[in-house]
């Protein structure tokens, strides 16, 4: 999260931060009057008063689910295009990789857990839709 957002959010009185904690349940009939949530750390659960939600859920990559299969940067995000082939080793074939392909040629990363992504949700979507393209070219390749 950009720091002067933090910070307004910080300033804020209306707004109430809850960190590690765990949305469990919406309650309301038409609108939400408050959310069930649980503490990661007691798994105490509460009923909170809310009429809006806004959840954010970090901005660290939860990668760990590919163990060493694909190259990272040295903040865990997965490396595409130049990066990638840069980090691609003789033995490993060609290291001329598409624009949002991964060290693995064939499998490509889009959005936030992409390294060098803008972090943003439109920029997300049109790398998604960037990368069906990029598919149909790396297929027609052979």
């Amino acid at each position: 999260m950009s720091r002067y957002l933090a910070d307004r959010i910080a300033r804020t009185p209306r707004i109430e931060v809850h960190l590690r904690t765990q949305v469990r349940e919406l309650v309301g009939d038409r609108l939400m009057e408050s959310v069930i949530v649980e503490h990661l750390d007691t798994s105490e659960t509460s009923r909170l008063a809310a009429r809006s939600l806004f959840v954010f859920i970090g901005s660290e990559p939860n990668v760990q689910w590919l163990g060493d299969s694909l190259g990272l940067d040295d903040k865990g995000f997965i490396l595409t295009g130049q990066a990638a082939a840069a980090h691609v080793s003789d033995e490993q074939g060609d290291a001329r990789l598409l624009l949002l392909e991964t060290t693995r040629r064939g499998v490509f990363a889009a959005g936030d857990v992409r390294s060098g992504s803008g972090k943003r949700v439109a920029a997300a979507v049109g790398e998604g839709s960037l990368v069906v393209r990029l598919v149909h070219e790396r297929l027609s390749d052979g």
